[in-house]
């Protein structure tokens, strides 16, 4: 409050002779907005630091593309691994990406959903938040092509143990290196042309025990994005998938 200080002297004395619910009145009749602002403030520290205190680090982000799993099987490929590996799981997390479809030839119906799939697997790979995908034939071809997926030799080079386990479980696809793709969409290109190669860039995890349990129907894949920054991970990822029943 402003004012002289004989002014002030006053309403300090006038102040003092009220009783509780005139002080209350008073205080909030001159002091609401500060009241609110500190209010407001203290809510927001509260609210900062519970997020904070409570924020939970991913470990690795997973997708599901061309396939469903229950959440049995989604905790073992979650907590249950995050425990395996030591990690607490009130501070560590996997993240997993459920529902994505992806098709080469989408009926109409299904054109849009397909469309905010591939948006969201790009965008997730673009932003460095997809490790590994789990997908069926279909999905594998198209993720291969596109060359979204890392050789294995690369993820699994610094772990020779590892790589001789899963070796008889690697798998070869075909990755479009240049193709005349819009030329042809355009009506330019009287047929389609690619330059392609072969790479090993995925595992087969049907016949794995924690995937054969589950009954999964048909070939099951897993696929390791091209850019992630969390290869270590993976490898433990891949090694307790393995080893799992």
């Amino acid at each position: 409050m402003r004012g002289s200080p004989e002014e002030r002297a006053a309403v300090r004395k006038s102040y003092y002779k009220m009783n509780k619910k005139e002080k209350a009145e008073y205080i909030l009749t001159y002091y609401k907005l500060p009241l609110f602002t500190a209010f407001v403030v203290l809510a927001v520290g509260i609210t900062s630091l519970v997020h904070t205190l409570t924020k939970k680090e991913p470990v690795l982000y997973t997708a599901y593309v061309n396939t469903v799993f229950g959440d049995d099987m989604t905790q073992k490929m979650t907590d249950d691994f995050l425990n395996d590996i030591g990690l607490d799981l009130k501070r560590n997390e996997v993240l997993v990406y459920k529902d994505l479809y992806i098709d080469e030839d989408p009926t109409l119906e299904d054109h849009q959903y397909v469309y905010a799939s591939k948006m969201k697997i790009l965008g997730a790979i673009s932003a460095k938040q997809m490790d590994v995908a789990l997908m069926n034939d279909n999905a594998y071809g198209q993720m291969s092509a596109s060359g979204l997926l890392m050789e294995m030799d690369t993820v699994l080079k610094d772990d020779t143990q590892l790589y001789e386990d899963l070796k008889p479980y690697l798998t070869e696809g075909t990755v479009i290196l240049e193709d005349n793709s819009v030329e042809y969409s355009l009506n330019e290109a009287d047929t389609y042309e690619a330059v392609t190669e072969q790479q090993i860039n995925a595992i087969d995890v049907s016949e794995f025990p924690i995937f054969r349990s589950a009954e999964i129907d048909g070939k099951m894949y897993l696929g390791v994005i091209g850019n992630t920054p969390r290869v270590e991970k993976v490898r433990a990822f891949l090694a307790y998938l393995l080893n799992t029943k």
